[in-house]
């Protein structure tokens, strides 16, 4: 009889790079440390979304692990995931050479769905900044973007001091473009609000904003607009 694994997810900071990794448990081992120990896990908004971790009708891989740097494009591991009936498998690991299950991974559906939707829905882990990234993330009009050739990437309370950041990317030739927005008594969703509404003014008005890209020129003649 093929056995049957319990799966679990849960979020811890990590101070040594900066943010968060989420911790993934097969039978309440935690299964990261269990099989790459130099390794860990993906931060939150890299990994807790429906699209990442739901099983489909077609099988996909999702990056479930990366290197103890921080950096995913230092090293990586990715597992394929898909669905039998009422089981969800595990299977096909990809990446960083380790130890990894010999034997396939087999979820019970129901189990394996609830801990994905709890997973995604606590939000008690979350930082201040980590609360107000959400919340724009959910709000941000990209179709005022996409008007001026922009793209919504990530925002982040940890790249400047008093900051809510925001990275979008940029005409082609600008592969990023930061907005800043001074955080300075506003609680995250009113943050969050400050930002969208940011967002779908005229870029030339934006009063911080550092742009990169060898071959960048945006077209944006707002004094605040400078290359780093």
């Amino acid at each position: 009889m093929t056995k049957v694994n319990t799966i679990g997810f849960q979020v811890v900071a990590s101070p040594d790079t900066n943010d968060h990794e989420v911790r993934i448990f097969v039978d309440d081992q935690d299964f990261i440390a269990k099989y790459w120990p130099n390794m860990m896990g993906m931060d939150p908004d890299h990994l807790l979304s429906y699209h990442e971790l739901s099983a489909r009708t077609e099988p996909h891989g999702a990056t479930i692990i990366r290197c103890g740097c921080g950096e995913v494009g230092c090293g990586s591991t990715e597992v394929r995931i898909s669905i039998e009936g009422e089981r969800v498998i595990w299977d096909s690991w990809q990446g960083v050479p380790g130890k990894p299950p010999a034997e396939t991974l087999v979820f019970d559906r129901n189990q394996y769905r609830q801990a994905v939707k709890d997973a995604i829905e606590d939000h008690s882990w979350e930082t201040p900044d980590r609360t107000a990234a959400r919340i724009l993330r959910s709000i941000v009009d990209h179709s005022a973007l996409k008007a001026n050739s922009l793209t919504y990437q990530w925002a982040s309370g940890r790249f400047r001091d008093a900051t809510l950041t925001i990275s979008l990317r940029g005409p082609e030739g600008c592969h990023q473009i930061l907005v800043h927005v001074a955080w300075n008594e506003q609680s995250p969703e009113e943050i969050a609000q400050q930002a969208a509404h940011l967002l779908r003014t005229d870029p030339n008005q934006w009063s911080d904003v550092a742009w990169y890209g060898k071959n960048c020129n945006p077209p944006f003649t707002g004094a605040a607009w400078h290359k780093k």
